[in-house]
């Protein structure tokens, strides 16, 4: 218990320093309000504009949730047809590695011409960003499986179906979760990514927005923002690991902190 209170205490301690060292430096330095402001402008600007902030951090969750889970789906199915094709894993899967080898954002104009200027452009570059750490690691847990084990399920006969689910699939989930955080952190990257190319709503379009009339300290709360909706992300995927793969490594690691 004594372990859990001040993993809780420590980053929380160190944020208010850094907030208290933010505010003396600011006003020692006589450093102007458009280029960085004090915190407690920060304050201001996230109170006052707090109804538009809502309705474009939900927009822009939609977008980005919406982008995981179609490369969750996907990235999963393709992830166990290229382990159990070698032609996948021959052909497609070369190529899968050089797209995701091209920046993100060239995609994105050509996203808009093929998709639409909607909602559906920002989904499927928040799907393209995400989609590979998820086939990457899910191929990885689903192939790293010990010798031993896939020759004790032929010895008792086990069908291919009864190795995946029994043998495959449980030892790829440490694996896949941890794809499964890269990717949907990356997921709300590509939502903004997409709201810079081509868009009047979400986070993004706000950034540009306070860039464009110096609100600095608008700028910085919609970043923060940013930050706690792929921190909110990332900890749901961490909740969700400790309940179905409560065997993987880094559960161990955080339990045994506490």
């Amino acid at each position: 218990m004594k372990a859990s209170w001040k993993n809780i205490a420590e980053p929380v301690v160190f944020f208010i320093v850094l907030l208290v060292l933010w505010e003396i430096l600011v006003e020692i330095i006589k450093v102007p309000a458009f280029i960085l402001p004090p915190p407690r402008d920060l304050w201001v600007a996230f109170f006052k504009k707090l109804p538009i902030l809502g309705n474009h951090a939900l927009i822009t969750f939609i977008e980005a949730f919406g982008g995981f889970v179609l490369s969750l789906v996907l990235g999963v199915g393709f992830a166990i047809a290229v382990v159990y094709s070698r032609h996948l894993q021959n052909t497609v899967y070369p190529l899968i590695v050089i797209l995701y080898a091209m920046p993100k954002s060239a995609f994105a104009p050509l996203m808009v011409i093929w998709v639409g200027y909607g909602l559906f452009s920002k989904i499927a570059i928040a799907f393209l960003v995400a989609f590979f750490p998820i086939v990457v690691n899910t191929v990885l847990g689903l192939k790293e499986v010990e010798p031993e084990l896939l020759e004790l399920a032929r010895i008792n006969r086990g069908s291919e179906l009864d190795v995946f689910k029994k043998i495959r699939l449980p030892n790829s989930l440490p694996y896949m979760f941890a794809g499964i955080k890269v990717a949907i952190v990356l997921s709300v990257t590509g939502a903004i990514v997409a709201e810079f190319v081509a868009a009047n709503e979400g986070l993004g379009y706000l950034v540009l927005q306070a860039n464009y009339s110096l609100d600095t300290a608008f700028a910085l709360v919609i970043l923060l923002t940013l930050a706690v909706l792929s921190l909110g992300l990332f900890w749901l995927a961490e909740i969700l690991q400790r309940k179905l793969a409560p065997w993987s490594a880094a559960v161990r690691e955080v339990e045994g902190s506490f």
